[in-house]
C-alpha cells in the first residue's frame, strides 16, 4: 500500500480527550451539529424536564439556552461538549441565583411596603380625621346669613374637649357668642375675627394631614423601594455567594475549552476541571 493511500490515524490525545459518547449506531438529526443531537437525545433520556418544571423554571427556556451555547461554540463530542454543557449548567445556575436574589428581595419589599403602608395610611387617616372639624366650622363660618348654628358650634366643641390652650378656650368663647343677641355689624365682625382665629388654629393639624398623605406617597417611591431591597438577612449574603461561586467555575470551564480547543491540554489538567455533581 502506498504511503498516499494509508489512512491517517488520529492523534492519540486528541482521541482520549475528544471521544464520542454517542452510540455506534446513532445518526445526527438533519440541520443540527452532532453536539446539538447528543445533548438532544440526552435530555429526552433524563429527568430533568420533570425537576425543572417541579421547580417552576421552563425546560423549553433551558433547552435552547444550551442548544443556542453548543451551536455558539460548535464543540466536538466528547470532552468539548461536556465542558459546553457544563458552561450551559454554570450559566442556568446563575441566573437561578438571580431569581432567588430577585424573588427574596421582592417578597420582602412587599412584606415592608405593606407594612409601612398600614402605618402611613393609619397615620393619615387619624390626621384627616382631626382637621374634619375644622373644615365643617370654616364652610359653617362663610355661609351667608345666619353662619353657623348652635348645633355645629356644639358639635365643635366637643371635639376639642381637653384640648388646654388658651388659643383654643378664647375661640370656643368667641364662638358661642355668635349664638347671643348682638347687632348685626357686631355679629360680622366677630365671625370675621372667628374665622381668622379659626385658620391659625387649623393650621398645625392641616400641615400634619399633609405631612403624612406625603409619607403615604414616598412609601410607593423608588428611592424607597430601592432603600427596603437592601439586603439585611444572611439569605441574601448565602446568595451572593453562590452567585460569585458559579462565576469562578464559569470562568474556569472557559478557562479549560479554550485549552481542550487549542490542544494543550496535559492530562493532570483533565483531572482538576472534572465537575464535582452539584444539585438543581
Amino acid at each position: 500500500m502506498s504511503a498516499e493511500s494509508k489512512p491517517q490515524l488520529p492523534n492519540a490525545h486528541e482521541h482520549v480527550l475528544n471521544a464520542p459518547n454517542a452510540s455506534a449506531g446513532s445518526t445526527p438529526e438533519a440541520g443540527v451539529t452532532p453536539a446539538v443531537a447528543h445533548f438532544r437525545k440526552e435530555f429526552k433520556q433524563e429527568s430533568r424536564f420533570e425537576i425543572l418544571v417541579g421547580m417552576g423554571e421552563e425546560p423549553r427556556e433551558y433547552q435552547q439556552m444550551m442548544e443556542s451555547l453548543l451551536e455558539d461554540l460548535q464543540p466536538r463530542l466528547g470532552l468539548e461538549s461536556h465542558l459546553v454543557e457544563q458552561m450551559g449548567e454554570t450559566f442556568w445556575r446563575m441566573r437561578r441565583a438571580q431569581r432567588m436574589r430577585d424573588g427574596l428581595a421582592l417578597k420582602s419589599i412587599r412584606n415592608k411596603v405593606q407594612g409601612e403602608d398600614m402605618v402611613a395610611t393609619m397615620q393619615a387617616s387619624q390626621a384627616f380625621e382631626a382637621v374634619e372639624p375644622f373644615e365643617r366650622l370654616k364652610d359653617a363660618l362663610s355661609r351667608r346669613g345666619q353662619g353657623p348654628t348652635a348645633a355645629e358650634i356644639d358639635e365643635f366643641v366637643k371635639t376639642r374637649k381637653g384640648e388646654p390652650s388658651e388659643a383654643m378656650q378664647q375661640f370656643i368663647t368667641l364662638l358661642k357668642s355668635l349664638n347671643e343677641p348682638m347687632e348685626e355689624k357686631e355679629r360680622k365682625a366677630a365671625r370675621r375675627e372667628a374665622r381668622k382665629q379659626l385658620l391659625l388654629l387649623r393650621e398645625p393639624y392641616a400641615i400634619l394631614a399633609f405631612q403624612c398623605a406625603c409619607r403615604s406617597e414616598r412609601v410607593q417611591s423608588a428611592e424607597n423601594l430601592a432603600a427596603l431591597m437592601a439586603p439585611e438577612d444572611q439569605k441574601s449574603v448565602h446568595l451572593q455567594r453562590l452567585e460569585d461561586s458559579n462565576l469562578r467555575r464559569l470562568w474556569r470551564l472557559i478557562n479549560a475549552f479554550g485549552k481542550v480547543r487549542q490542544g494543550v491540554l496535559e492530562k493532570k489538567d483533565v483531572k482538576n476541571i472534572r465537575a464535582k455533581p452539584v444539585c438543581i
